[in-house]
């Protein structure tokens, strides 16, 4: 005989099939104790739903700051449908300076927050706070020192914004590539291959 039939051909003995089948006197109890309530255990609802949060906490986690939100946007295609509806160089021009002016605007909220920033900190460096606490002084004068270099670094931005270099020169760049090649679809449309009459 194989391993296979002596394991799987044998049948259980007749006194362990009869065992099962008695209840012993634990087992009767636990048939007759009445069932606990399931919900008082858990529960169906997300955790969300439970404590909701806030709307503003929930978005400014997905906010995204007005620098990334300009550099996001399709300079490219705006330039495109630009050249093609206004076949102009001088409307070119003035729609660069207004992605000039976007830029600069945002670069002047983050100065001003950086300022405001500044503000409170320099309230908070004084002698004691030196005294009683210097590692946490010159963590704070460190920061400091961050900011004001990030300031200046956003104030050259602002400055360069307006020659249409800098953090911007990609999107200008993107924009003039979209003009041209909106101008260059409206000539072929319009000059080159439209059929026209003189009589």
């Amino acid at each position: 005989m194989s391993i296979f039939t002596k394991l799987f051909r044998k049948k259980a003995p007749l006194t362990v099939e009869q065992q099962s089948q008695v209840l012993t006197p634990t087992e009767s109890m636990a048939t007759t104790v009445p069932m606990i309530d399931k919900s008082l255990f858990t529960e169906d609802r997300h955790p969300s739903e439970l404590f909701p949060v806030p709307d503003s906490l929930a978005t400014k986690k997905s906010k995204k700051s007005l620098l990334e939100d300009l550099k996001s946007k399709n300079y490219y295609a705006m330039g495109m449908r630009d050249g093609y509806d206004d076949p102009n160089f001088e409307t070119m021009n003035q729609n660069v300076n207004l992605i000039a002016c976007d830029y600069k605007e945002v670069y002047a909220v983050a100065i001003q927050e950086i300022d405001e920033h500044l503000l409170k900190i320099e309230r908070t460096l004084v002698p004691q706070f030196e005294e009683q606490m210097p590692f946490e002084y010159r963590e704070v004068k460190l920061q400091k020192e961050m900011l004001e270099e990030h300031k200046r670094d956003l104030k050259q931005q602002f400055d360069l914004a307006a020659l249409g270099e800098g953090y911007i020169e990609k999107s200008v760049e993107q924009y003039r590539a979209g003009f041209r090649k909106g101008l260059r679809q409206w000539t072929d449309e319009v000059v080159l291959f439209k059929p026209f009459s003189t009589l």
